[in-house]
């Protein structure tokens, strides 16, 4: 392989649009690990919930992924993607938006916590599954497990990242005005996706698609029947399991007794 067709494959491995994927989803997960920290100790120190709301906070923040998760893998595979996440991005920094609004008003309560919860939850979902559709339209396939481990390194880090920054914002200015941090982070992203350029396959016409509940189903029993696929899909499960088990209680029996 010569030195200028090696350079021609990096290129296309680091493209403009896939910086700007790259860097929204950096620039949302950060935010979203500032809400994490923020919006249970807004639950547990100014609204003083107690477990079982902290519980419910929880619980309603993560039943998006068994309810929406496959629906909006299939719609992400019939409709432009881009939009989307767009919308998806907008939707969360709206919800998010209402929280301080509603703190400084004096009016902040755990329901609007709870709604808050479902919508972050949904449109999370959402964008993910289209960005992840939307990543093999801007790197060809040979450059495709390449582009996949540079968007996980640099979200790992972004996250982690996130996570410190929301513990810091809180103690500095408050849960409520720190969750403007995530607000302006989904601001971000969207411009971001907004800006790229890489136009996407034209969609399949309306009277050849099938229904969405036979593609939910093929996919289901494509992944029934890959046992590396299956096996993959229980261990996450068990591991997001673990973890939401642990969040829900993590900042109530921490913060209490401070």
């Amino acid at each position: 392989m010569t030195t200028s067709t090696q350079a021609a494959k990096a290129a296309k491995a680091t493209s403009p649009d896939l910086r700007r994927l790259v860097a929204g989803e950096c620039a949302s997960l950060s935010g979203s690990a500032v809400s994490t920290v923020a919006l249970p100790t807004l639950a547990v120190l100014e609204l003083h919930a107690s477990t079982t709301q902290i519980a419910a906070l929880a619980f309603l923040g993560q039943l998006p992924n068994a309810v929406v998760a496959l629906p909006a893998g299939a719609l992400s595979d019939r409709c432009a993607k881009r939009p989307q996440m767009i919308a998806a991005d907008l939707t969360a920094a709206a919800g998010l938006a209402t929280i301080p609004a509603a703190a400084f008003a004096g009016v902040l309560g755990i329901g609007q916590l709870y709604a808050v919860a479902v919508v972050l939850g949904i449109t999370k979902i959402v964008h993910d599954a289209a960005a992840i559709s939307y990543l093999p339209v801007l790197v060809e396939p040979h450059l495709l497990q390449r582009a996949n481990s540079r968007l996980g390194a640099a979200s790992s880090v972004a996250d982690s990242a996130g996570s410190n920054a929301g513990a810091a914002l809180v103690g500095a200015v408050g849960a409520a005005r720190s969750v403007l941090a995530d607000v302006l982070s989904y601001l971000v992203s969207a411009l971001l996706v907004w800006r790229i350029r890489t136009p996407e396959p034209a969609a399949a016409p309306s009277e050849g698609r099938r229904s969405l509940a036979r593609d939910i189903g093929e996919g289901l029993r494509y992944v029934a029947g890959q046992p590396t696929i299956r096996t993959v899909i229980a261990a996450l499960s068990t591991l997001s399991f673990g973890l939401a088990v642990m969040n829900t209680y993590w900042a109530y029996y921490l913060l209490v007794p401070a």
